[in-house]
């Protein structure tokens, strides 16, 4: 018995007409998925085109649906047309009279097995794969263009999306699952993972990484991780004078004072500079007091989240907290300015005259800030931190190896992963500035 040769085009025909459908609709989908919305949004208010795929990209549930839908369907026709091909080609009445029962039906499965698999391979290469390269350079143009086919799916596949999206929500039900509508999230490690990869293609810059990391760090980290030590805080007693007030503004550069009573562990308020200006050119000054000028202080335990202090202090409109320990005392403040550092970087402003934390001296070697966090400081010297670093400053860390906090003249030394530290500054038992230089390796020739 010959083939029927007609029967056999139509399947052909029909296998190109299903893998073209599918094609183009998986381009169309593509396309109106990855498209800029930023873009759309902006080029909708003149051009009528993005504005008619603005409203389909704002409504995707049924486009979505549509999408599943036709590539299920395009997929089984395809699988069927290429079974009844093969059917239709190989005559296997009469081809597989010649073997045994046993045989044929082995034969015939394994044909249909790999009939099965070629066709899988085919699908997901020439209706998947390349029409989404295709469109990727032109995704803008095709977006537009595509939206009265994207239209016209979603209105012939509607009776069958609904039937499908009834017999889910039914499903749902019987399983106790919710009905809700499940959309793809994207978890904060994934989001960093693409910004690594960014970085190393080029696509992201340096500091960009590192601001959408630190982002993602802000809210866990703790205040007392930025805040100022109590030590550290330039503060002033509440019955000091007003002119001493503004002679601490000037010398130290600051702008906001906190104002403590007897002990800095009992701070009543904050003082603006900016609120005596009024005092200027007024005769009688000293008449006033610091209580008069007092502001409320924002409390929050040294334990709150940086992000939670960020949004604490928003709504407070405060641009200084004071920080308490678990004992109720002082642990330090914080402003906004060291909140936003911890996003943005090291913030300068025309006030600050800080040190840098890491100075190259003319020698070689380097000169160290005491405060400053091990973690950044020891990377930059070629030491790995170590895993189990509980060390907030380089004056911990000196300390630590010491044994001891050494007096004002003292210069000690000591030898940590191949690097000489030698304190070069001791105030008020705080080792503010360490010199640091490799070691020479045995053998190693004198500079």
């Amino acid at each position: 018995m010959e083939p029927d040769g007609s029967r056999i085009w139509i399947y052909v025909l029909l296998i190109l007409v299903f893998a073209l459908l599918k094609g183009v609709y998986t381009a169309c989908e593509y396309a109106v998925t990855e498209v800029n919305d930023s873009k759309v949004k902006t080029l909708a208010e003149t051009d009528s085109r993005y504005a008619r795929l603005l409203k389909l990209i704002e409504a995707p549930q049924k486009m979505m649906l549509a999408f599943s839908m036709q590539r299920a369907l395009s997929c089984v026709m395809i699988s069927i047309l290429a079974v009844m091909l093969l059917d239709a080609v190989l005559d296997t009445r009469l081809e597989l009279q010649l073997l045994h029962g046993g045989a044929a039906g082995w034969i015939r499965a394994g044909m249909l097995a790999g009939l099965l698999l070629v066709t899988t391979v085919l699908i997901s290469s020439l209706t998947e794969q390349l029409p989404k390269r295709l469109v990727h350079r032109h995704i803008d143009g095709f977006a537009v263009g595509c939206v009265g086919a994207v239209r016209l799916l979603t209105w012939v596949l509607a009776p069958v999306a609904l039937l499908a999206h009834g017999l889910t929500f039914v499903a749902c039900k019987l399983c106790g699952l919710p009905t809700d509508d499940v959309r793809d999230s994207v978890t904060e490690e994934e989001i960093r993972m693409m910004v690594e990869a960014g970085n190393e293609t080029g696509a992201i810059e340096e500091s960009e990484r590192e601001m959408i990391n630190n982002i993602f760090d802000f809210g866990d980290t703790v205040v007392s991780e930025v805040m100022t030590h109590r030590t550290d805080i330039i503060g002033a007693e509440l019955h000091a004078k007003i002119g001493d007030i503004v002679y601490l503004a000037i010398n130290e550069g600051v702008s906001r004072i906190p104002v403590y009573e007897q002990t800095i562990d009992n701070i009543v308020g904050i003082v603006y500079v900016k609120d005596l200006l009024c005092l200027v050119g007024c005769e009688h000054c000293e008449d006033f007091t610091l209580e008069q000028f007092r502001r409320d202080a924002l409390y929050m335990p040294e334990t709150c989240k940086c992000r939670e202090a960020f949004e604490q202090m928003t709504r407070a409109k405060q641009q200084m907290a004071v920080i308490s320990d678990e004992y109720g005392g002082t642990a330090g403040i914080v402003t906004m300015e060291d909140l936003l550092e911890e996003i943005v970087g090291s913030i300068q402003d025309e006030y600050d005259d800080e040190a840098s934390e890491l100075e190259q001296l003319p020698d070689g070697g380097y000169s160290v800030d005491g405060a400053a966090d091990p973690e950044d400081i020891l990377p930059k010297l070629g030491v790995a931190v170590p895993e189990d670093n509980q060390y907030d400053t380089m004056s911990a860390l000196m300390v630590d190896l010491l044994g001891r906090i050494p007096e004002q003249q003292e210069r000690p030394a000591v030898e940590y992963q191949g690097l000489k530290l030698t304190v070069l500054q001791t105030e008020d038992n705080w080792i503010s500035r360490i010199r640091v230089e490799q070691l020479k390796l045995a053998g190693e020739p004198t500079k």
